[in-house]
C-alpha cells in the first residue's frame, strides 16, 4: 500500500515541470466570523473555504465528502448518523455527546444543531452541494457570535445566489447502482433574483441491504429594493430514507464484508426537514449596515426497529423558530464596532412505542412501553465586538450575554401481560445565564502575512433531554452544570514566492464536561447524567498550497491530544443511590485520531482538461473513553478524478475513490453482549461517471 502512494506521488511530481505564476488571492473574503463579508487578513482564525468551483472540480456530490479531506475535520459515525467533529471534541462511545454539542453547523448563518442529541446527530446532509456557494470551517470558539456550543468550531454552509440568466443540469453514475440527477436554474426579473434547484440522489450502497435515497429542493427570490436594500425569502426541503444495517463482528467482516442484515430485520430511518429563511440588508448610511434574519426550521426524523421478539417506533422532532439582529459601525480608519441580538425558540421531543413479545409457557403475550418527551429551550442573547486598528496591529474585544430556559416534560405507559397498566407523568424547569467573552490580537507584518493570538472564554449550555436522571422508569432533575472553556490560539497566514501558508497551535480546557451513563435497553435503561471535572485538548494544524504552473500541490496536517485531565464516572448501585465508578483521568477521548494528514494535487493539462485527487491518512482513535476495548485502527485512503470539458458548457467527469482497494471501517464500537467489537465496513474500491451542462 504504502509502495503505491509513494509511486502516485512520484506521478504526480513529474507532472510539476512547469513556470511558477503568481499566487490567486481570490479565496480572501470569510462571512462566518461576523456575519458580514470580512477580508481574511482581518480575522484572528485560519478558516479553511471550500468554495463551488473546488465542489465542481473535485465532484463532491455530499458536504460529507467535500469536509472529509481537511485535516482539521474529523468525521465520526455511529447508528445514529454522522458527526463533525473539530479540535477533538470526540463523543463517539455513547457516553457523551462531544461534537453533536460542540461543533455548531449552520446553513447561511443559521444553526442546524438537534435539539435532543443523546440519540441523534446533526442532519450535515440535508442539503445538496449543488446549491453550494462556499463552506466555511473555523476550528476553534465562535461563542461571542454564535453563542453556546462552539467550543469545538463552526462549517458555515453557504448556498448560491445570483444576477442574469444561468442554469446547470447534472447526471452521474456509481457502481454500486446509484445514480444522482440534479438540475438548477436562476434569473433576474427586473428588481427580483429568482433561484430554483432540485436534487435526486438514488443509492443501493455498498453492502448488501443498503439503501439510501434522497430528495432536494431549495428555491430563493430577492427583491432588490434599492441599491442599498434587499430582501430574500428561502425554502428548502429535504426527504432521506436510508436503511440502517447491524455492525459485523470480526468472523462477519473476515467472511464477507460487504454482506447485509445479519439478523434479517432492517432498521430505516425516514428524514423530513424543511428550512424557511427570511433576510433583510440594509445599508443604513455609509459607516452602518443591518442584517436581520428571521427563520423557521422543522426537522422530524422516524426510525423503525423490527426485531425477532420486539418492535420499535421512534420519532424525533425538532423545531426552531428564532431571529438575528446584527448591526454593523464603521468608524475612523478600517475599525467597527459589531453589536447583534439573537432569539430562538425551539422545541423537540422524543416519542417511542416498544413492543415486545412474551413466552408465557404455551402463551405469547405483549408488553407495550410507550414513552414521550416534550423539550423545550428558549434562548435570548446579546453581543457586542469592537475591532480597533492601530498601524500594523488590529485588536478584536467581544462579550455575549446568554440567557436559557428550559421545560422538560415526560410521559410513560407501560402495558405489562397479565398486570395492570402503569403510567408516569413528570415535569422540570430550569434557568441557565452565562456569559461569553473574546480578546484577540492580529500583527499585519507585511502585505501578506499576519500573525495572530486569540483568547476565548465560551460555554455550552445542555440539550434539555439531560436535564434529568432515570432510575428505575423513574425520572428526576439532576443538577447539571454547563460546559465552559478557555482556549487560547496562536497562528499566521503567509504567501512565500508560490506557497501558501496557514498554521496554529492551540490549547483549550473545559470545565464540567457533560458525560452520560445508561445502562439496559432503550425502554427499559437507568439514565445518569453528570459533568466531568475537567478534559483537556492541545495541537498543531498547519495546510500548505503550492502553484506550480498548471500544477497545484496541497499538505494538510493536524496533531491532537485529547484527554481527560481529571474526572470519574459514576453510575447507580442497587438503590438508586448514585456512587463513583472507574477513574478516566488520563484517558484519551474516545473517537479523536491523534494524527490526520492529507496530500493533494491538481493538474491542469489545458483549460478543457485535469486531473485531481489526494491521499488521506487517518490515524487511530479509542472507541472508548475508558480506554479498555482497543481502539479504531488507523488507515489511508487515496482518490483519483478528471473533468473534460467537451465545450463550454458541457463537462465530462469521472472517478476512482478507494484507489488502492483499502479495507478500513466506518465505525468500531464495543458490543457487551457479545463482549466483542464490532465493526461497520467502509466501502472497497469504487468508480462513478457522470456529466454536467450549463447554460
Amino acid at each position: 500500500m504504502r509502495r503505491k502512494i509513494i509511486m502516485l506521488g512520484f506521478v504526480i511530481s513529474a507532472l510539476a515541470y512547469a513556470d511558477e505564476k503568481d499566487i490567486n488571492l481570490g479565496k480572501s473574503v470569510v462571512t462566518s466570523t461576523t456575519g458580514f463579508e470580512t477580508s481574511m487578513r482581518k480575522i484572528a482564525a485560519n478558516p479553511t473555504i471550500i468554495t463551488s468551483e473546488d465542489i465542481e472540480a473535485k465532484n463532491y456530490k455530499t458536504v460529507l465528502e467535500a469536509l472529509r479531506h481537511i485535516p482539521s475535520v474529523n468525521i465520526m459515525t455511529n447508528s445514529f448518523g454522522t458527526m463533525i467533529d473539530l479540535r477533538g471534541q470526540g463523543g463517539i462511545d455513547g457516553n457523551s455527546s462531544g461534537a453533536k454539542k460542540n461543533v455548531q453547523i449552520l446553513v447561511d448563518g443559521i444553526a442546524i444543531n438537534s435539539l435532543e442529541s443523546s440519540m441523534t446527530s446533526t442532519p450535515i446532509d440535508t442539503i445538496s452541494v449543488d446549491t453550494i456557494e462556499k463552506i466555511e470551517v473555523i476550528p476553534g470558539g465562535g461563542s461571542v457570535i454564535y453563542g453556546s456550543g462552539t467550543a469545538g468550531g463552526i462549517v458555515n454552509i453557504i448556498t448560491k445566489k445570483g444576477e442574469g440568466f444561468r442554469g446547470r443540469t447534472a447526471v452521474d453514475y456509481t457502481n454500486f447502482d446509484g445514480s444522482k440527477e440534479s438540475v438548477s436554474f436562476g434569473n433576474t426579473f427586473g428588481k427580483f433574483d429568482v433561484d430554483l434547484a432540485y436534487t435526486n440522489d438514488k443509492s443501493e450502497g455498498y453492502r448488501e441491504d443498503s439503501k439510501d435515497n434522497s430528495e432536494y429542493f431549495q428555491g430563493k427570490i430577492r427583491y432588490n429594493i434599492s441599491e442599498k436594500q434587499d430582501l430574500e425569502f428561502k425554502h428548502a426541503k429535504y426527504n432521506n430514507k436510508k436503511n440502517i444495517l447491524d455492525d459485523l463482528t470480526k468472523e462477519e467482516l473476515s467472511e464477507d464484508r460487504d454482506q447485509g442484515g445479519n439478523d434479517g430485520f432492517i432498521d430505516v430511518i425516514d428524514t423530513n426537514k424543511d428550512d424557511y429563511i427570511l433576510t433583510y440588508n440594509n445599508k443604513l448610511s455609509g459607516k452602518l449596515d443591518l442584517n436581520l434574519l428571521a427563520y423557521h426550521q422543522q426537522t422530524s426524523m422516524k426510525i423503525n426497529m423490527p426485531g425477532e421478539n420486539s418492535k420499535a417506533d421512534w420519532n424525533f422532532e425538532d423545531k426552531k423558530k428564532g431571529s438575528k439582529l446584527k448591526l454593523k459601525y464603521s468608524y475612523g480608519e478600517d475599525n467597527l464596532v459589531l453589536a447583534g441580538i439573537d432569539y430562538v425558540d425551539n422545541t423537540g421531543g422524543r416519542y417511542g412505542k416498544v413492543k415486545n413479545i412474551i413466552p408465557m409457557g404455551p402463551m405469547i403475550m405483549e408488553m407495550k412501553v410507550n414513552t414521550d418527551m416534550d423539550l423545550n429551550k428558549k434562548t435570548l442573547a446579546g453581543f457586542i465586538m469592537n475591532n480597533y486598528k492601530y498601524d500594523k496591529f488590529q485588536f478584536n474585544q467581544g462579550i455575549r450575554y446568554e440567557k436559557s430556559d428550559y421545560d422538560v416534560k415526560r410521559k410513560s405507559l407501560v402495558k405489562p401481560p397479565m398486570e395492570p397498566i402503569s403510567s408516569s407523568l413528570s415535569s422540570f424547569d430550569k434557568k441557565m445565564d452565562n456569559v461569553a467573552w473574546e480578546l484577540s490580537g492580529n500583527y499585519l507584518y507585511s502585505d501578506t502575512g499576519k500573525s495572530y493570538i486569540r483568547y476565548e472564554k465560551g460555554f455550552t449550555t445542555p440539550q434539555p433531554a439531560l436535564l434529568t436522571n432515570k432510575y428505575n422508569k423513574n425520572y428526576y432533575l439532576n443538577d447539571l452544570n454547563e460546559e465552559t472553556y478557555n482556549s487560547i490560539e496562536v497562528g499566521l497566514s503567509d504567501y512565500y514566492k508560490n506557497t501558501l501558508i496557514n498554521g496554529s497551535v492551540f490549547y483549550s480546557l473545559m470545565n464540567d464536561e457533560i458525560y452520560t451513563y445508561m445502562s439496559g435497553g432503550m425502554a427499559n435503561s437507568n439514565i445518569l447524567n453528570y459533568n466531568l471535572d475537567k478534559t483537556e485538548r492541545y495541537g498543531v494544524e498547519f495546510k500548505l498550497e503550492h502553484y506550480l504552473g498548471k500544477l497545484t500541490l496541497s499538505e494538510g496536517y493536524q496533531y491532537m491530544h485529547a484527554k481527560i485531565k481529571d474526572g470519574r464516572e459514576k453510575n447507580f448501585d442497587g438503590s438508586g443511590n448514585l456512587v463513583l465508578g472507574d477513574k478516566l483521568s488520563g484517558n484519551k477521548i474516545a473517537g479523536v485520531p491523534e494524527h490526520k494528514l492529507n496530500i493533494g494535487a491538481n493538474y491542469k493539462f489545458n483549460d478543457r482538461f485535469n486531473i485531481n485527487g489526494e491521499v488521506v491518512y487517518n490515524g487511530s482513535s479509542y472507541i472508548d473513553n475508558k480506554n479498555k476495548y482497543g481502539k479504531k485502527k488507523a488507515y489511508i485512503v487515496a482518490n483519483i478524478r478528471a473533468n473534460y470539458k467537451l465545450n463550454t458548457s458541457l463537462n465530462l467527469y469521472a472517478g476512482i475513490n478507494n484507489l488502492f482497494d483499502e479495507h478500513y471501517n466506518n465505525s468500531v464500537s464495543y458490543d457487551a453482549g457479545i463482549s466483542d467489537k464490532i465493526y461497520d465496513p467502509a466501502a472497497e474500491r469504487n468508480y462513478y461517471m457522470g456529466f454536467s451542462y450549463t447554460f
